[in-house]
């Protein structure tokens, strides 16, 4: 019975896998502001420093207006030098929804960025944000910067784009992927452009080391020159034209991050053969990880749901510093797509379980994951439809029809606490 289950998990996340935008409320976590900073050769002593921020929606507070909804926020920014301030600068920004459910939303944000132009020695650049509403200030983590070893090197940082949604009023900008300079670990790939002031410069070369991983190599040819900067555009960050700044010579990486692992990756990136070359740590984050992911012991034990005891124990059986492997290798065996790291099967279950442990307590406030809605919606997701109605004792009855499966459940609830038990499926 339970493979079965395994079975209709594994068809379900791959012929019918439910959008983003129609997830229950709750499974997708931002768990912290994201903010980076991007420097830009101005001159051999000056740079261009950009702050990009981003700001879930969830994190602020909006007030009914009508029929709409309205949150405003300050974005300050401070540079610092020791204990002196060296320069700052703020930007307000307001957002206008007229759904109350994209208000709580963690995927969908505030973006933005405030540059600032500096001479090329260290600093402390430090960020705060205010909402404008409740008056509630929250700070992001602070960025040590050194300029001088940028312009010594000759070698930026990699930005993080994407360049198939690239569409910037007409044109074919690169998007900056904003997620505080980490490459999000999903089944999607994404871009590194590396900007180098040597213009005459042919190819560079890039190492990579991912965790513990085999290291691999890429010699990247393509290219463009242009003053480049960043840019706002439709709510989104974009890689633009830029003035007063020098001349750079933007190398491409293409599709590399589908087969990466969370953790760190270090870029080593040497200009020709035997120039320059820079040490660049690049965090790969899995940024709306399932909460019951995270401890991967924890993960063991809710297999119980869908696979049999014996299997179970036998992975808890495993030496501890090694469930994070065990638990990967049992998940990709039933992976939809195992040519990538990122395992969309995993990901929907667990989801199943953030989601079952916080809806389904009742007033009683009884783990979700015991009840039996948790273990249905755990085992077969989302109903199709779910209808309410009182039996002639005057209890609530729920049904839940699944189409696909064609399948229903029917719950009661006796004591009237919202703990509904299973009499019919």
């Amino acid at each position: 019975m339970k493979k079965l289950l395994l079975i209709i998990l594994f068809l379900t996340t791959v012929l019918f896998s439910q959008q983003i935008g129609n997830r229950p409320n709750g499974i997708r976590k931002f768990r912290q502001l994201h903010a980076t900073v991007q420097l830009i050769p101005k001159s051999d002593s000056e740079i261009s420093v950009s702050y990009l921020y981003r700001i879930p929606y969830h994190r602020i507070i909006f007030e009914k207006d009508g029929n709409s909804f309205k949150a405003s926020v300050r974005v300050l920014v401070e540079v610092m030098q020791g204990e002196e301030l060296v320069e700052r600068n703020f930007k307000d920004k307001k957002v206008t929804v007229n759904d109350f459910d994209i208000t709580q939303s963690k995927s969908v944000a505030i973006e933005g960025v405030i540059n600032f132009d500096l001479e090329a020695i260290e600093y402390v650049v430090r960020g705060i944000v205010t909402d404008l509403n409740s008056h509630k200030e929250l700070k992001l983590a602070p960025v040590e910067i050194n300029g001088m070893s940028y312009l010594e090197s000759g070698i930026f940082k990699p930005m993080i784009i994407n360049f198939a949604e690239s569409n910037c009023n007409g044109k074919n900008l690169p998007l900056i992927v904003n997620q505080g300079g980490s490459i999000p670990f999903s089944p999607q790939d994404y871009q590194l452009v590396i900007p180098v002031t040597d213009t005459t410069v042919e190819k560079i070369t890039i190492e990579m080391r991912n965790n513990d991983a085999e290291q691999f190599t890429h010699t990247l040819t393509e290219s463009y020159v242009t003053k480049i900067s960043v840019v706002e555009c439709k709510d989104k960050l974009f890689i633009g034209q830029g003035d007063n700044v020098l001349i750079t010579k933007n190398f491409i990486l293409r599709n590399f991050s589908r087969n990466l692992q969370e953790g760190v990756l270090i870029t080593t990136i040497k200009l020709n053969e035997d120039g320059e070359e820079h040490d660049f740590p690049i965090k790969v984050a899995w940024l709306n990880k399932p909460i019951s992911l995270r401890n991967p012991e924890f993960a063991i034990e809710m297999l119980k749901y869908i696979e049999e005891e014996e299997i179970v124990s036998n992975l808890l059986d495993e030496d501890e510093e090694d469930y994070q492997t065990a638990l990967h290798k049992f998940w990709k065996q039933y992976d939809p797509t195992p040519e990538t790291e990122y395992n969309e099967l995993m990901e929907e279950y667990y989801s199943r379980i953030d989601y079952a442990a916080l809806e389904f307590r009742g007033i009683s406030k009884k783990n979700g994951l015991s009840t039996d809605r948790g273990k249905i919606y755990i085992q077969h997701g989302k109903p199709d439809k779910i209808e309410r109605a009182s039996d002639s004792r005057g209890y609530v009855v729920e049904t839940w029809i699944y189409k696909i499966l064609n399948q229903r459940f029917v719950f009661v609830d006796k004591q009237g606490t919202g703990n509904f038990i299973l009499i019919d499926g």
